[in-house]
């Protein structure tokens, strides 16, 4: 019989001792290096998915072992000795598990056999489940990727986060490394005016329906940018008054090439306090423009759009060619 109490006093202290932990990663990042292939953290994932069951089986543990020890001890002592003594143990034990050697010891000998256990727990999880999320602990971890926090962005409850407040928090981590080429817009479908240009009414009113604020202006043809028109100077013009485009554009302009990043276009804009800027290619021809409106649209997540705006997407209408540009009857593709 005492072989049996120390025994039960034993096995209390080993599983007081254990302590089951979830993996450092979260679940979502476990699946994701699953995607991948990687092989090294399938039982981390045993182990977060049975970590609720292996608190719960090890209070119950610790339950039993607390009944069955006072039940020995009553059955050896009598009532009033084996109750005293029961509760003593009871009181007594969690500050022996306490000890420095008894913890590393308990708890190297659980990670040596945990995979085994933890494959005995996922069978006994029939009988585990009733009980489970009784004894459900709280873990604090690090975050361990872009990919895991914007996960927990977009799938934030929605009165924690508002559906506009999620789509720019996940248009922000996408930003970096965006190219100006993949925003811009296209050559095709690029509203200018030429720098002789005369500016009288049906110009004005040609410029004015096409919603912009700002027209590059070409000497010659669309590769010569000489000068940006500001609209709004435009409004200071008599009405009897007639200029050429080149007397009142602006003459400094500003040029991007298509492959730097739209960090870099927004940064050139609030700088240098333009609206647009001319995007080019290696060999200086343009490719088309980029606006302020074009890099701040990638951080809010969505498309600014005003009364003025014809296309909220010019990239789509340049693919559709409504210019027809080289396309003669007699051409073909090759």
């Amino acid at each position: 019989m005492i072989a049996a109490i120390v025994l039960l006093v034993l096995l209390l202290i080993f599983i007081c001792c254990v302590k089951p932990r979830k993996s450092d990663l979260s679940d979502f990042e476990l699946h994701r290096r699953i995607d991948t292939g990687d092989s090294r953290v399938a039982n981390d994932v045993l182990r977060n998915d049975l970590y609720d069951d292996v608190l719960t089986l090890r209070h119950f543990l610790l339950a039993l072992l607390l009944v069955s020890l006072a039940a020995t001890l009553i059955a050896q002592f009598g009532w009033w000795w084996g109750l005293l003594a029961a509760t003593l143990t009871a009181l007594v034990y969690p500050r022996i598990a306490g000890f420095k050697l008894f913890e590393a010891f308990s708890q190297r000998l659980y990670d040596r056999n945990e995979h085994k256990i933890l494959q005995v727990i996922d069978r006994l999880q029939p009988f585990i489940k009733p009980f489970r999320g009784v004894f459900d602990n709280y873990t604090e971890r690090e975050i361990q990727s872009r990919e895991e926090l914007e996960h927990m962005i977009t799938s934030a409850p929605s009165g924690l986060l508002s559906t506009d407040e999620r789509k720019m928090l996940s248009a922000m981590f996408r930003f970096e490394g965006k190219l100006v080429k993949d925003y811009m817009t296209p050559r095709s479908v690029m509203n200018a005016i030429g720098a002789h240009e005369l500016l009288g009414p049906v110009v004005l009113d040609d410029l004015h329906k096409t919603g912009h604020s700002h027209f590059p202006v070409l000497d010659g043809d669309i590769d010569h940018i000489v000068g940006i028109l500001h609209i709004h100077t435009l409004f200071n013009l008599r009405d009897k008054e007639s200029k050429m485009v080149k007397d009142i554009m602006e003459p400094r302009v500003l040029y991007i090439h298509e492959d730097q990043t739209l960090d870099h276009a927004l940064a050139a804009c609030i700088k240098h306090r333009r609206h647009l800027l001319i995007v080019i290619n290696s060999y200086r021809e343009t490719m088309g423009v980029i606006t302020i409106e074009d890099a701040v649209e990638q951080i809010v997540g969505r498309k600014i759009v005003d009364e003025f705006d014809q296309h909220d997407d010019l990239r789509a209408v340049a693919e559709r060619n409504p210019r027809k540009n080289n396309t003669p009857p007699k051409s073909s593709d090759i």
